[in-house]
């Protein structure tokens, strides 16, 4: 999965310039909270973009990384010209998400899902679709959650009750029936997308007709 959407399915949002020139003009643009900066770039590489970026801006968060050009002179060389760190690819998904939430201060439970056209961004019992939010229950936020991970997949019936109701809860089939329904009324939200039933395996979310 691209980094652009790893991080803007835990909440963040994302804009991306393939060349340096590019990114200049975004950051003056954007003005973003933190800058993620690859070394080699086309026309102009990252050393020179960092330049030019804390001579208008001091503090801006910048992370550095490169396939090749890790060598000890150019780390120095990147932190003298105001990186806070300089990282070696492949980087690792979720190491470099913890950095930047730790740096922006964003809650960690945050995940964003972008439906066509449309968001739903889910953080504890908070389900937010497009500008709309919903206090829901625990219960529903999680099984939500789980499905929106694996949309375009039938997701077995009892592989949810286990993940969700972890304990053998007598009454958890009609508490999964229940969370169903209220789920589908809240997805309704985004016309075109759906919670459907398989028949004999269990639940699935569509969105072929999303746009």
């Amino acid at each position: 999965m691209p980094l652009k959407d790893f991080f803007e399915n835990h909440g963040l949002s994302v804009e991306v310039a393939c060349s340096g020139e590019d990114g200049l003009l975004l950051f003056a643009k954007e003005k973003p909270d933190i800058v993620l900066l690859d070394v080699i770039l086309p026309n102009m590489d990252g050393f020179s973009v960092i330049s030019e970026i804390r001579v208008k801006n001091s503090h801006v968060p910048i992370i550095m990384m490169t396939g090749t050009e890790f060598g000890e002179e150019n780390q120095i060389r990147g932190y003298q010209l105001g990186t806070i760190n300089y990282m070696k690819k492949p980087v690792i998904p979720y190491a470099i998400l913890s950095l930047i939430q730790n740096l922006l201060l964003i809650p960690s439970d945050v995940r964003k899902f972008n439906i066509g056209t449309n968001a739903i961004t889910i953080q504890g019992q908070l389900v937010t679709i497009g500008d709309l939010s919903y206090d829901v229950r625990e219960k529903d936020s999680k099984v939500l959650l789980f499905l929106l991970e694996r949309i375009g997949q039938i997701v077995n019936r009892s592989i949810i009750l286990n993940h969700i109701w972890y304990d053998d809860h007598p009454d958890k089939n009609n508490l999964l029936d229940s969370s169903i329904l209220r789920l589908r009324k809240l997805v309704k939200e985004i016309p075109g997308m759906k919670i459907k039933s398989i028949y004999g395996f269990g639940y699935m979310i569509t969105t072929e007709n999303v746009t």
